[in-house]
């Protein structure tokens, strides 16, 4: 499964945040490809995680939850995925 995860950094533990991303102590293994920062908030980030369900991608993504002051996570399909249920309507 994958899911899109939008997150607004919690400023008050960005440099914990910081110091646990540098010393790889939160696990990243189910992050694929980079994280993207919106250019006018840069405190709002946009990932991709891929899990084999939500409740493993639940507990991978609990630890990284202390970050954060919000969090969005939706359920995201490849485009050839998207395309194929686009034509069977």
């Amino acid at each position: 499964m994958l899911f899109q995860v939008k997150v607004r950094v919690k400023l008050s533990t960005m440099a914990e945040f910081g110091q646990k991303l540098m010393t790889g102590e939160l696990d990243r293994s189910c992050i694929r490809g980079e994280t993207y920062c919106l250019k006018n908030d840069p405190a709002v980030g946009f990932s991709i995680w891929e899990a084999e369900s939500k409740n493993e991608f639940d507990e991978k993504f609990a630890a990284w939850g202390n970050y954060y002051d919000d969090v969005e996570v939706n359920e995201v399909i490849t485009p050839l995925q998207a395309m194929t249920i686009l034509f069977k309507k």
